[in-house]
């Protein structure tokens, strides 16, 4: 289940537990998506019945002090239960992650399970609403839910074994231009860039940008992440933060002497239009998309007003999902992204 960040998780699966449902996940959002298009305020999710699907999951709680030797006995233990209730049925596959986003820890938890996992399509979302509500969640609020516990500071894993073919995309509507940077002064470990090309980072971006005057917002410069490559493709890296000092903080850790390049918008509502139409060209018409939402594309296409093009594009697709604060695709950490897994049609 995906709800808005109104909700209290706990109280949430209390209700689930009432009725029965007790193998549920989920996660706090500021957006979810459900048959009604993107909402700022409700519950979306999904269910997959047995008989069809096979699920093994566990709890990964501390995750940002969790290294490779406690993770990898894990992600095994899931694979052995996964291939026990499938009884041994695991062609079609994949792992869906949800990480509480104040965990920081996602590139290395993504890079560590993309390994583990062995070429099994990874996809998942950071849970929490710091994009459209700045000032954050309440003190001790939670941003995931496992089995009706409500979660902080931890991750959700999830293998499923499906009887139909599954495919799974990073897709992104920007174009790289031909502006290129060097990062000179980062803090990895925060997120924080301070200097590019040995110059104040705020006012180098702002003016690659054409901002005669640097913003006070950070969502003014959505339309431009950088970019860097991996493995022949482009990913962005969207900045969510300015602080006082003309730091700026990304939803993705850049470090020192990195090359980027600014990245300008294509046609959002075409590429997306695209997108689906090589997962019908591979799987037919997806009887479910698990869709995660970068909150900084969902907030371009408020600003601009595509919201119901692309809506359209969703419900076409049946895509439910959320709006995070940073995507997971196979071993990569992203974010202004749409990151999703289609599930074929068993007719």
């Amino acid at each position: 289940v995906f709800a808005s960040a109104d909700h209290n998780l706990a109280a949430l699966g209390n209700e689930l537990a009432v009725r029965g449902v007790n193998r549920v996940i989920g996660a706090a959002t500021g957006r979810i998506i459900s048959a009604s298009g993107f909402e700022p305020s409700g519950v979306a999710g999904f269910h997959l019945p047995a008989g069809r699907f096979a699920t093994a999951d566990t709890v990964l709680e501390d995750v940002a002090n969790m290294g490779l030797p406690e993770l990898r006995p894990r992600v095994q233990q899931l694979r052995l239960e996964l291939s026990r209730l499938s009884g041994g049925s695991i062609e079609h596959c994949f792992a869906l992650l949800l990480v509480d986003a104040e965990s920081r820890c996602e590139e290395r938890l993504a890079a560590m399970l993309g390994m583990e996992l062995n070429g099994m399509p990874l996809i998942g979302g950071s849970a929490g609403d710091l994009y459209f509500n700045p000032l954050g969640h309440p003190p001790g609020s939670t941003r995931l839910l496992y089995h009706g516990s409500a979660k902080r500071s931890a991750a959700v894993l999830c293998m499923v074994a499906s009887a139909s073919p599954v495919v799974a995309y990073c897709h992104n509507h920007y174009i790289q231009s031909d502006k290129k940077f060097v990062i000179t002064d980062a803090d990895p470990a925060r997120r924080l860039v301070r200097e590019i090309d040995g110059r104040p980072a705020l006012e180098v971006y702002a003016a690659a940008c054409g901002f005669r005057r640097p913003p006070r917002e950070s969502r003014d410069f959505a339309p431009f992440p950088l970019m860097i490559r991996i493995g022949g493709h482009y990913y962005p890296r969207g900045m969510q933060r300015i602080y006082p000092d003309g730091a700026l903080e990304f939803a993705c850790a850049l470090e020192p002497g990195l090359v980027v390049a600014l990245a300008k918008p294509g046609d959002m509502i075409a590429s997306l239009d695209g997108l689906f139409a090589t997962m019908r060209q591979r799987i037919g018409v997806p009887e479910l998309v698990i869709g995660v939402d970068c909150a900084a594309r969902t907030a371009y296409m408020e600003r601009e007003g595509l919201t119901q093009g692309i809506e359209t594009l969703l419900l076409r697709h049946a895509v439910t999902g959320f709006s995070s604060l940073g995507e997971q695709f196979n071993t990569i950490h992203a974010n202004n992204s749409f990151t999703c897994l289609g599930v074929a049609s068993l007719s």
